[in-house]
């Protein structure tokens, strides 16, 4: 079971490891928001955990859509100040749940958006 952010974060680590994914952690300004992400073709893939207040948790998947060159564009985006964001941006709420939450319900919802 996890119960906390914390707990979710340490899970999220192993499946990063586990499922060779990227992961990152408070990805937006103090969201305190836990992220794993990944490449397929020209799409950038991220599944994004924010924990809430009110002890609930929501899963996003954000796909990025690029037309070329995308891990160059990402790259300028990232590292050249000022640079525009050149991807168009979807997403849908994967899940919400409240907190214990059950390893494999995460696992689950991971699992399903890599095969999407």
């Amino acid at each position: 079971m996890i119960n906390d952010s914390t707990e979710l974060g340490s899970f999220l680590k192993k499946e990063s490891l586990r499922l060779n994914l990227h992961i990152g952690h408070d990805t937006h300004y103090d969201a305190m928001n836990w992220e794993l992400s990944w490449w397929q073709g020209k799409v950038l893939h991220r599944l994004d955990f924010q924990p809430l207040e009110d002890n609930s948790l929501t899963i996003k998947h954000l796909r990025e859509y690029f037309k070329y060159l995308p891990r160059f564009l990402h790259w300028c985006h990232r590292y050249i100040p000022m640079f525009p964001y050149l991807a168009h941006i979807t997403w849908n709420r994967v899940s919400t749940n409240t907190f214990p939450i059950k390893e494999d319900d995460i696992s689950i919802c991971i699992t399903h958006s890599l095969s999407t």
